[in-house]
């Protein structure tokens, strides 16, 4: 009998301890919160010349042009630099959804004392003056390409200049993107769309207006009143990307 309860007793101190151990609740584990996605925008640097280096909050992100895509939302330092030119500072805030834009124009820098100034390289461009009509009353019209192998380039159709830097009597600025080209016409200068190509223009088409700014497609023709009041058309044909312009002064 002594062995028997000695036994049950065993038996219902391990029934017990098993009870007592199921009733503890179970240690939830902390639920994972899922990471909430930061809201992001676009940046576009530009800079003239291009291929200039760009920094962010110190770090670089690359070579003008430039395409910065999911930037999170947030201000930010941009700092555009290349060798020979003064550094371009700007302080941006990028916002949700929304593409901001910056156009970096480097001033040069002088020469040190006792250093000669490297003479400046002349823009690629394909030039020829057209043969003077035989009633030599009428007007000479001056006729050109150009190459497009910047983002940023300037004109001045009375001097047949077109360069990255700015003359003093540049008549326009523009910036090429994939399909077309911004123009930007530069006081007193003005400018107006045609849709027709550049061959097939005369003075008479050019109908000007107030109009500083305009997009020219392949196929179109951006008619400029010059700073010295006379008349240019511009325009090309292209496939993809714009790489080339043709040009007329009518004098």
């Amino acid at each position: 009998m002594e062995k028997r309860s000695i036994l049950t007793i065993l038996i219902f101190s391990v029934f017990l301890v098993i009870l007592l151990y199921g009733c503890q609740p179970a240690e939830k584990k902390p639920e994972e919160k899922p990471e909430e996605a930061a809201d992001t925008g676009v940046l576009v640097i530009g800079s003239s010349p291009s291929q200039a280096q760009v920094y962010v909050d110190a770090e670089f992100k690359g070579n003008t042009p430039l395409e910065l895509d999911n930037m999170p939302v947030g201000t930010y330092d941009v700092v555009v630099k290349k060798e020979g030119y003064a550094d371009f500072e700007k302080t941006v805030n990028v916002k949700a959804g929304r593409t901001g834009q910056i156009d970096a124009e480097l001033n040069l820098l002088a020469p040190a004392k006792g250093v000669e100034e490297k003479p400046k390289e002349k823009p690629v461009e394909e030039h020829a003056e057209m043969p003077q009509p035989e009633n030599a009353s009428a007007p000479t019209l001056k006729s050109s390409k150009i190459n497009l192998s910047s983002f940023a380039m300037y004109y001045d159709f009375e001097k047949a200049q077109f360069a990255e830097t700015r003359a003093d009597k540049s008549d326009l600025f523009s910036r090429k993107y994939d399909t077309y080209v911004h123009f930007t016409a530069l006081t007193p200068a003005k400018i107006y769309v045609l849709n027709k190509p550049v061959k097939d223009v005369q003075k008479e088409d050019c109908i000007f207006s107030d109009n500083a700014v305009s997009i020219v497609y392949s196929g179109q023709t951006l008619c400029v009143k010059t700073i010295e009041g006379n008349v240019a058309a511009i325009g090309g044909t292209w496939q993809t990307t714009p790489t080339m312009l043709e040009w007329v002064l009518f004098g």
